[in-house]
């Protein structure tokens, strides 16, 4: 077996493991990704497929089968809209959580985003973004199922047991500037680096901790609560997209950097087969196997003082209250007995700091297998350790990749698909889940974006 194959065989081996996509597969492994790939590892933007590309907008969000029932529904971003509440939960019953029995909900919106190729050697890319995502645990199954199907259901169970719950909302605006370099470039072999610097404005933080014991009682159509105690703790709500109003003072502000490398082996190719001719400043995918690194969420967030809740609940909620206290926690608490408030200052918090290990090799024309790995690093770690392989087909005009994942300690698979049709990419990362009715709780991510662009490559 030729040494290139067999270190390409070895990279895609590696990539086994429990844990699940929290970003679109296929789009980001794609030669014509563009800003997608971008995002994800800074080092795309070299040598970039595109003179340039446009993305008006785009939406990554978690979706859950029952949002489908109602074609209207505000359930697509309800995580996106947190921010301007102290809402903290009620995503929970439709949106449901990507890495049950976590609680795991993203939205990220992408705005106006624009990459600029710099000839041969460089690449620019501006992006923003909303991202808003809510990651908790503890939450047991009889609890989740009384607040999302009603403690009237005949479905509900009896159930009791310890509580110990803990969600936790983080959300801001951001604007990214990235530039790419390819450092070394030869007919075998190709190197490239990029770096990202992004401003975050509009930070708001949400989080709640409880502990005790509970109740499900169906045939009262009750919920006991008892012995528990509880701190809620959250930043200003945001009031809107005004600018004046999302970089004042009573919002988080900080500072991030994403740091990329892209290593390349295998003679020029003309994109579609193998060409030994083939000019040397011809940008088309020109390799056997793709090796790529990239460290995200560098930097941190310093948020403003908020507002802290404790206090010790004995209660028996109906299906009114339920609902009251799980759609928006932190405004229902302060209305409690007992319940005290005060100020806390959270001062400077780190990103979810996150390391990507990935290997694309081309199998045939047009054809690749991709393997991804991503390890949560630093303080903040609300997100497991995932890795994901992707099969894919690419070409200019259209694109399917099919990403497979090994989803908890149950080594769960979920095959999901993705599709780019011209101007129009969406996709789903869990597509057995999605149409699976049962599954109330699980969702998948969910994932549509159009984009404008101009190739830079020579007519053949």
């Amino acid at each position: 077996m030729h040494p290139i194959v067999r270190l390409s065989v070895f990279c895609l081996l590696l990539a086994c493991g429990s844990a699940f996509a929290q970003f679109p597969p296929g789009l980001t492994s794609s030669n014509y990704g563009g800003i997608y790939r971008v995002l994800q590892n800074p080092s795309a933007v070299a040598g970039s497929r595109y003179r340039y590309q446009f993305i008006p907008a785009a939406l990554i969000t978690t979706i859950n089968p029952t949002a489908f029932r109602y074609l209207n529904s505000n359930d697509y971003v309800y995580t996106a809209r947190l921010p301007y509440s102290n809402q903290l939960a009620r995503d929970l019953r439709s949106v449901g959580s990507l890495d049950g029995p976590r609680t795991q909900t993203v939205t990220d919106l992408i705005g106006p985003s624009f990459l600029l190729s710099l000839g041969r050697a460089g690449g620019l890319a501006v992006h923003t973004r909303l991202r808003s995502s809510l990651y908790g645990r503890g939450l047991p199954k009889s609890l989740t199922d009384a607040y999302r199907l009603g403690l009237y259901s005949r479905a509900l169970q009896s159930a009791d047991g310890p509580l110990d719950i803990n969600l936790s909302h983080d959300s801001h605006l951001e604007a990214g500037l990235t530039y790419g370099l390819v450092l070394f470039d030869a007919s075998w072999q190709r190197l490239k680096v990029g770096a990202t610097v992004r401003r975050i404005v509009g930070a708001q933080r949400q989080t709640l901790n409880a502990q005790g014991t509970y109740r499900v009682r169906p045939d009262a159509q009750a919920l006991d609560l008892q012995n528990v105690l509880y701190v809620a703790e959250y930043t200003a709500a945001r009031q809107g997209f005004q600018l004046q109003r999302v970089t004042g003072s009573d919002y988080g502000q900080g500072w991030a950097y994403d740091l990329g490398a892209t290593y390349e082996i295998g003679r020029r190719t003309t994109g579609r087969s193998y060409n030994t001719e083939t000019p040397m400043n011809d940008p088309r995918p020109a390799y056997i196997l793709r090796l790529s690194a990239a460290l995200l969420n560098g930097g941190d967030v310093r948020y403003p003082d908020g507002t802290i809740i404790t206090g010790r609940l004995n209660r028996t909620l109906n299906q009114d209250e339920l609902e009251r206290f799980g759609d928006a926690p932190t405004d229902y608490l302060p209305n409690l007995a007992g319940s005290r408030s005060g100020v806390f200052q959270p001062g400077q918090s780190p990103l979810p700091r996150q390391v990507h290990l990935e290997a694309d090799l081309r199998v045939a024309r047009s054809f690749y297998v991709n393997a991804l790995t991503v390890r949560q690093t630093g303080e903040f770690r609300p997100m497991n350790d995932f890795y994901v392989i992707t099969p894919r087909f690419e070409d200019e005009d259209a694109e399917v990749a099919l990403p497979i994942s090994l989803i908890g300690p149950e080594q769960r698979v979920a095959v999901g698909a993705s599709i780019r049709l011209g101007p129009i990419a969406f996709g789903f990362s869990d597509l057995n889940h999605f149409f699976d009715k049962g599954g109330r709780s699980r969702s998948s991510l969910f994932w549509v974006g159009v984009s404008g662009w101009v190739f830079t490559r020579k007519k053949d």
